[in-house]
């Protein structure tokens, strides 16, 4: 029976660590995260490990030998507890995958968002009022104009609380 392992990796090895568990048929997820970061006075988005230095493996212990997992280049160690690797929960992975797709659907709408696109509002005290994209405002939310008594007042929303409007005003 196949099961989900928690592994140390080596310093800034979790992509090598993944590249040789996959060529060995062993199943990997190292949840990842874009961070805006400030690299030389310029902003940079890069892309990494949510943990960094551990890697979560599915394999089966009958077929697969925790050594050849273990000896992986990349890989350090199983992380245990009484000298036994700690399974981790199937629950578990799969919510963190979940997360994983919702935050990538996330990046792709705010990718797609230009400032100065409208918007309607789908949710919350300004449902069904229109508004201007301004720009994103971390993963999940975006910082809006919105039109109240003849003047543009800032809000920040959730990407999921907004939809974009076509050019002619219809819901695209």
């Amino acid at each position: 029976m196949e099961t989900w392992f928690l592994l140390q990796t080596k310093s800034r090895q979790e992509g090598r660590a993944v590249e040789n568990l996959e060529r060995q048929g062993i199943q990997c997820f190292c949840p990842r995260i874009s961070i805006e970061k400030l690299s030389r006075g310029r902003r940079k988005v890069v892309d990494e490990a949510l943990f960094p230095g551990y890697l979560f493996v599915c394999f089966d212990q009958a077929s697969v030998s925790s050594t050849t997992v273990r000896s992986t280049r990349g890989v350090s160690n199983f992380v245990s507890c009484a000298g036994a690797p700690v399974v981790v929960p199937q629950e578990l992975i799969h919510s963190l995958q979940q997360r994983a797709i919702e935050q990538q659907d996330m990046e792709e709408i705010a990718g797609a968002l230009k400032a100065g696109d409208q918007l309607e509002v789908l949710e919350g005290p300004f449902r069904g009022l229109n508004a201007i994209f301004s720009q994103p405002d971390g993963d999940s939310r975006a910082i809006v104009l919105i039109d109240l008594l003849n003047q543009k007042v800032k809000a920040v929303m959730f990407f999921a609380s907004l939809q974009k409007l076509d050019s002619a005003g219809a819901i695209s």
